[in-house]
């Protein structure tokens, strides 16, 4: 469903009068809430996990020989993909020579932003260069790679896409189509609190633990399961 049928499926739930709303922009105080209401929920959706696999993406940037940490703004400025970046993917960095492919690329092993500045932001290391083997989450989100690069790569990562708001009628939200009554179910608990409609209330809120629990179960990682036992 696009953005203007989430409305209209929730003024039928939540059984208010008329036919519309024929649009999300320029509605009457009553549909106008409903909108509202719809975008709200669909946000709240995103945010309820940092990890939903429809909102995961992939991204690269080039390293430059010497320079070890990069700020948003610089992969903002050189990196394919990450526009819309929300979040990491810790155990998804990978590096190679840029100028010989990908038949060099090497796993990135992730470490605390405190151990990267003690162990290669630190004297002599501060300077020194090689082939990079590991990364850290700087404080702004930023990268920072250990060791300093020696000559150029390219490292790339996946990510988790930020939150995003509905805007035209025709905007469809990026969750999975059979799950999109998910939405409007949440929603009708925003509008049972503000109508003091507890009926509506209720059965948006069951109605969305059962399908949360589906959206969970194929949205989320698989857990791997530890080895046996000594």
């Amino acid at each position: 469903m696009n953005y203007l049928q989430l409305c209209q499926t929730l003024r039928r739930k939540c059984r208010v009068s008329g036919t519309g709303p024929v649009s999300v922009i320029g509605q009457n105080e009553e549909y106008a809430r409903l909108v509202a209401f719809i975008n709200e929920a669909w946000q709240e959706i995103q945010l309820a996990r940092s990890n939903w696999a429809w909102m995961r993406a992939s991204m690269s940037f080039p390293t430059v020989a010497g320079q070890g940490g990069y700020t948003p703004a610089q992969l903002l400025a050189t990196a394919t993909g990450y526009a819309d970046f929300g979040g990491w993917a810790l155990d998804t960095f990978r590096a190679y020579p840029t100028a010989t492919g990908l038949v060099g690329e090497q796993g990135l092993d992730p470490i605390s932003y405190d151990a990267w500045r003690d162990n290669y932001n630190f004297g002599a290391n501060r300077t020194a260069q090689g082939a990079p083997t590991c990364f850290a989450v700087m404080p702004d989100q930023g990268v920072a790679l250990g060791m300093v690069p020696l000559a150029g790569y390219t490292v790339s990562a996946d990510y988790y896409k930020m939150a995003t708001a509905l805007a035209a009628d025709a905007d469809i939200p990026a969750l999975p189509a059979q799950y999109h009554m998910a939405i409007v179910y949440k929603a009708m608990m925003f509008f049972g609190v503000s109508e003091a409609q507890a009926e509506i209330y209720d059965e948006g809120m069951s109605e969305l633990k059962t399908m949360m629990s589906r959206i969970t179960a194929q949205q989320q990682p698989e857990m791997a399961l530890g080895g046996a036992w000594a």
